[in-house]
């Protein structure tokens, strides 16, 4: 029979993430921020191409 490395400490991780995201879930969703975009910059007087 192979041995069973960590088997305990998996389990009690495993169990570690299960209780976080459990608590992860129950807690009030926050509204993201929304983030106001830049008002675009005005191109400096604009010279006109030569012809």
């Amino acid at each position: 029979m192979g041995q069973q490395t960590n088997k305990i400490q998996k389990r009690r991780r495993r169990l570690a993430y299960l209780e976080r995201k459990k608590a992860k879930a129950k807690a009030p969703v926050k509204p993201k921020a929304v983030r106001k975009k830049a008002a675009p910059k005005k191109a400096a007087a604009t010279v006109p191409a030569a012809e």
